[in-house]
């Protein structure tokens, strides 16, 4: 995120905050949310390929546990990295949909929309689904969703539009994302602590990413309320790193206690919201009740979800700059 906006979004959260405190407490509400992840097959945090199929195998395990229908995202280029692995990561794929998972497509290459032409990034998309509309093939399948590389929709509203028209014209539907809770930042920290042999450390990033994403899920039911006058289907985005296959199950466990369903995303974005106008293009990956509270013109609130801790910011910056 960048400076202005994060600053901006913190000080529309912290006036938010204040109030919610002083705010009787809600009524329970039978909640829902699909839960998706992005950077299939691994995100690339220099693992070895049994870490990075060992960090599969702990995702799916308690994606299982919880009985979540997960849709992972793919970049396909990341099954290329090394020539002797290509079977494998494309196995690590195929281990998803065998645990009943789905796939879509995250774009070849990650790019990011803001920078890149549009043929290029529709030609990523096209040269990023070879591997796994294969693989959905073998079960009578084909691609459905795409997520876009850092929730960025395209540079103007008349680009954005030629690439959703684009998507149609593919088979593609866009898979939207509702909740997140910056967990690139903190994963960067961890596995930096990780490295480092930090254990104390990684286990404070750990405790304190779970009571981040605690306030995170506060910030997003508030605005589903404020724009809607309910809880809708939410989408919850996440990533294949490291930090994720050791926090998941507190995650999931979070979520219920919060008193979640998990559902397909198929079946979040049945819900009438989902066909709300969005009414941003730009640099910003907002999350789409943002977008929709643009395209509606109703405001909302918060306006901005909360900023990780301090201290996670400034490691991830320190880290990001090497």
């Amino acid at each position: 995120m960048i400076l202005i906006q994060r600053l901006a979004a913190r000080f529309a959260f912290a006036a938010w905050s204040l109030t919610l405190a002083a705010a009787p407490a809600s009524p329970a509400y039978a909640n829902r949310v699909a839960i998706t992840v992005d950077d299939l097959p691994v995100v690339t945090e220099g693992l070895s390929l049994a870490a990075a199929e060992a960090n599969s195998r702990r995702f799916l395990a308690t994606l299982r546990r919880h009985h979540v229908i997960a849709t992972g995202f793919v970049n396909e280029d990341k099954l290329f990295l090394q020539r002797n692995e290509v079977d494998a990561r494309i196995g690590i794929l195929r281990s998803w949909l065998d645990a009943g998972m789905d796939l879509g497509n995250h774009g070849f290459g990650h790019l990011p929309f803001q920078t890149t032409s549009l043929q290029a990034y529709e030609e990523a998309v096209i040269k990023g689904e070879v591997v796994t509309r294969q693989l959905l093939a073998e079960r009578s399948k084909t691609p459905q969703y795409y997520r876009y590389p850092f929730d960025q929709t395209g540079p103007t509203p008349a680009v954005r539009d030629q690439f959703i028209a684009f998507l149609h014209e593919h088979g593609y539907q866009i898979a939207p994302m509702t909740m997140e809770h910056d967990d690139y930042e903190f994963a960067a920290v961890y596995v930096d602590d990780l490295k480092r042999h930090d254990r104390a450390e990684a286990k404070r990033v750990h405790e304190d990413y779970l009571k981040h994403l605690d306030l995170a899920l506060d910030a997003f039911e508030a605005m589903s309320r404020s724009l809607f006058d309910r809880q809708i289907d939410q989408v919850f985005l996440i990533h294949a790193s490291r930090l994720n296959a050791d926090s998941l199950d507190a995650m999931l466990t979070r979520f219920e206690q919060r008193g979640y369903q998990f559902i397909p995303l198929e079946t979040a974005l049945r819900d009438p919201a989902y066909a709300s106008p969005d009414g941003y293009a730009g640099p910003y990956g907002s999350s789409w009740l943002r977008r929709w509270s643009q395209g509606l013109a109703k405001p909302i609130q918060p306006l901005g979800q909360p900023d990780p801790p301090d201290w996670i910011m400034q490691r991830y910056e320190r880290l990001s700059a090497h």
